[in-house]
């Protein structure tokens, strides 16, 4: 059976505004806690690469001002990654003056901002929507007084256009009073479910080496430490900051490495690298100058995101893994990184000693026999490691039925 993230359909890149809805006006309210609930009145939802990277701009003013700045500083990026590629981005937006066109709001326009992935199936899409972002920092763009407000009128108006699922993330644990509960009467379409989870965001850099190594375990300091001496002593490695390679041999280092991906993915990898600003792509040497490790990845606002690393095969002895990041970690305290994130985690026994923050996930279900069968089999519709089916196969999500 294809599964919808196993289908490679076309990239849509289609600039559409699908609606514009909400003629409801919510007055805004005090909540049990102290907070205030906005106003949400006016969504606009919007359909595809273009037409969300059109609001690039807007969306980073909105996280400045909600506290989120730098959540959306890679949209162009992520919207590019071969998984989305898949997807259809959808953005909502809600808040917005009545007849505003899209194209001309500004962040004083919009109370917040949900960014979502429609999976296709054979071309179409599936009216199932989820987050690729486990963390939840860059899905809802809100006050964190309302974020839990944005996503659950998110869900209510996607699953209003026909949605049958709708998996919504974000960073923050909302305050007693302010929680999904309070607003379940504006679903009567959907059942909704939330969890709350403790998410390793990143490896905290301080001031120096040292004192950077000293926030980690003894095996794991000691490690960092012997696996690049022994690179250094036995293959006389190097660590090369800056890297400049040609295409091919990218793609040969690729093919030999330990976990090649597909060449269409490697080739992905190194036009990204050298297409957008603020890009890394370090690497270590052997002295017969071969390449034995490169690492790829971002930089902004004193934060390091590494996206991959490949290591060459054949050398299990040194853990080209653990020395590759020995010098990474020694290079980023001294450019001033402060903080050092790995898309998608690390295996690696320095996630122990990363720093952990509060994420909530919001489920929404279709009240018809699509959302039930979406439910029932997600089991075999979706891929092991898919989020959304992780969600909904998780016994300890809280439904709250209307």
């Amino acid at each position: 059976m294809n599964t919808f993230d196993d289908c490679r359909p076309r990239i849509d890149n289609a600039s559409i505004v699908l609606e514009a809805v909400s003629t409801r006006r919510e007055e805004s309210s005090v909540n049990s806690d102290g907070s205030t609930s906005a106003s949400m009145t006016g969504v606009r939802v919007l359909s595809g690469r273009d037409a969300v990277a059109a609001q690039t701009s807007m969306l980073n003013d909105l996280c400045r001002r909600t506290g989120q700045e730098g959540a959306m500083h890679w949209l162009e990026y992520l919207l590019a990654t071969p998984t989305a590629v898949k997807k259809i981005p959808t953005l909502v937006l809600l808040g917005l003056d009545a007849g505003l066109d899209p194209a001309s709001a500004t962040a004083d326009n919009a109370r917040g901002a949900v960014l979502l992935y429609e999976y296709k199936f054979a071309g179409r899409g599936t009216r199932v929507f989820a987050t690729d972002d486990t963390t939840g920092q860059r899905t809802v763009i809100a006050p964190l007084n309302i974020r839990t407000q944005v996503a659950e009128e998110a869900c209510r108006i996607l699953v209003d256009k026909g949605a049958l699922a709708a998996m919504i993330s974000f960073e923050g644990r909302p305050r007693t009073g302010n929680t999904l509960e309070n607003h379940i009467g504006l679903t009567p379409k959907c059942r909704l479910a939330t969890r709350d989870r403790s998410v390793p965001r990143y490896l905290p850099l301080a001031d120096t080496v040292e004192a950077t190594l000293a926030r980690m375990g003894k095996h794991t300091r000691r490690n960092l430490r012997y696996y690049r001496r022994r690179v250094e002593t036995e293959l006389g490695a190097d660590f090369v900051p800056e890297v400049s390679m040609g295409r091919e041999e990218f793609m040969a280092l690729n093919r030999a490495s330990t976990n090649p991906v597909d060449d269409a993915l490697a080739a992905w990898r190194y036009d990204a690298i050298h297409r957008m600003p603020e890009t890394m792509l370090a690497g270590m040497k052997a002295r017969n100058g071969r390449w034995l490790s490169l690492i790829g990845g971002r930089r902004h606002m004193q934060v390091t995101e590494i996206d991959w690393q490949m290591n060459l095969a054949g050398l299990p002895r040194y853990s080209l893994s653990t020395a590759m990041r020995a010098y990474v970690l020694e290079h980023e305290v001294e450019m001033g990184t402060k903080r050092l994130a790995f898309t998608g985690g690390t295996p690696h026994p320095m996630r122990h000693f990363f720093v952990s923050e509060d994420a909530v996930d919001v489920v929404a279900l279709r009240r018809s026999p699509g959302g039930w069968l979406l439910h029932k089999f997600a089991r075999w519709l979706f891929p092991e490691s898919n989020f959304l089916r992780d969600a909904l196969l998780d016994g300890s999500l809280r439904w709250a039925e209307r």
